[in-house]
């Protein structure tokens, strides 16, 4: 099991993906395990929910594969094991590191507004069974991806709450645990309201 580095907040997350875009031409799911370790399960979920924010999420079908990646790591959180383990077809997967390290410039921002806002607060909340929870909507906000992907800007926003609920569990922040909860049903309503509309 490889160990990687630790990640406290979502400034490391984003040097490692730098550190890692940088070593090579193209950036694999592999690669991603070799940096921040098997056992790393938020870390894993909110870098790829970044990369769905980035440009490389508009590009069709990658929403897709993306939200199928975070959904298998969300469902072993959520069963409670110990390490994270994809298939080799998924972790073989990758982008082009310029891709990546197009918009670091925005990424960096993004993860310094949202480590201001991490304090571990309400650390109950973002605890035990909460935890599995947070992992359960995550694969919701997954499995609805794919449809959501069909309406105008509304893939970001459940990528936009995953990054949350993962920083929330890489953190144990119970308030921004809620606040991505919020997020994530207000995205999937939106893709509700579009439908029926």
């Amino acid at each position: 099991m490889a160990k990687g580095k630790n990640a406290d907040s979502i400034g490391d997350v984003v040097d490692g993906l730098e550190d890692v875009a940088n070593k090579q031409d193209k950036v694999a799911i592999d690669d991603l395990l070799d940096e921040f370790g098997d056992r790393s399960f938020a870390p894993l979920m909110l870098i790829l929910a970044l990369v769905g924010i980035t440009p490389v999420g508009a590009i069709p079908s990658v929403p897709t594969i993306i939200a199928l990646c975070i959904a298998v790591i969300a469902a072993q959180m959520a069963w409670g094991r110990d390490h994270v383990w994809l298939p080799q077809f998924i972790t073989a997967r990758g982008v082009k590191s310029e891709r990546l390290t197009k918009d670091k410039d925005k990424l960096e921002k993004v993860a310094d507004v949202m480590d201001a806002v991490a304090k571990r607060r309400l650390k109950a909340l973002a605890s035990g069974p909460a935890r599995r929870v947070a992992a359960g909507l995550i694969v919701v906000l997954c499995l609805a991806l794919p449809v959501l992907e069909l309406v105008p800007f509304a893939a970001a926003a459940p990528f936009l709450s995953i990054a949350i609920l993962s920083l929330a569990l890489m953190v144990r922040d119970g308030l921004v645990l809620l606040t991505g909860g919020a997020v994530a049903v207000a995205a999937l309503a939106y893709g509700v309201y579009w439908f029926a509309a």
